[in-house]
């Protein structure tokens, strides 16, 4: 009994108990484009409800951008001057992975973001939050997406120049408590800000 009330002891003073284990998340940058990547299993179905549409997925990919550029494989130029220079409605883009995203995405760059709990939880809710809808409610997608397995949701808020798909990722590192600008537009910014706010921790 005096070894175990040491041994409780001892692992209450760590700044890191062993219980409180790290979650291992990913940032994807396909040139153009950031995504944050996270492991299935360590998605609350209660708080993204939507994942159930991937069954099987071991990884799952979020995205956010334009609802009609976004969901066009190959838009129109009146799309491109519509996403660039109007507001228009955005939506989630969804991609389950049955590999690791370096695999699944081998000409991406991929940065590995490891969080402690409480900082993985905000990234999550900042995502949750990002689909248009009530707490709760579960989307029907608005239709496939550009990969095997994957769909489009309607989503909270409005792309622009000022607000885009690798905003929104920033937004997401940043709410996980990342040193990250959450107003960042460009893919290789945001990779690079993330991959040095990891290295700084």
């Amino acid at each position: 009994m005096v070894r175990m009330a040491v041994l409780i002891a001892c692992l209450a003073i760590l700044p890191h108990p062993i219980w409180a284990a790290e979650k291992l998340l990913h940032l994807v940058n396909i040139g153009w484009h950031t995504g944050v990547a996270v492991r299935a299993t360590d998605i609350d179905p209660a708080l993204i409800p939507e994942i159930a549409d991937l069954p099987g997925a071991e990884w799952i990919e979020f995205g956010w951008g334009d609802a009609a550029f976004y969901r066009d494989p190959e838009p129109a130029i009146a799309t491109y001057f519509s996403a660039a220079f109007v507001e228009t409605p955005a939506v989630m883009h969804l991609v389950g992975m049955p590999m690791a995203p370096g695999r699944y995405f081998p000409s991406a760059e991929i940065v590995d973001v490891p969080l402690a709990p409480e900082a993985f939880d905000g990234l999550i809710d900042f995502v949750a939050a990002s689909f248009a809808r009530s707490a709760g409610e579960r989307l029907a997608p608005l239709g496939p997406g550009l990969y095997p397995q994957s769909r489009f949701y309607d989503a909270r808020g409005t792309f622009s120049l000022s607000n885009t798909c690798n905003t929104w990722v920033a937004r997401a590192f940043a709410a996980a408590g990342l040193a990250i600008d959450a107003d960042l537009r460009r893919a290789s910014t945001v990779t690079a800000r993330v991959r040095a706010a990891v290295a700084a921790r």
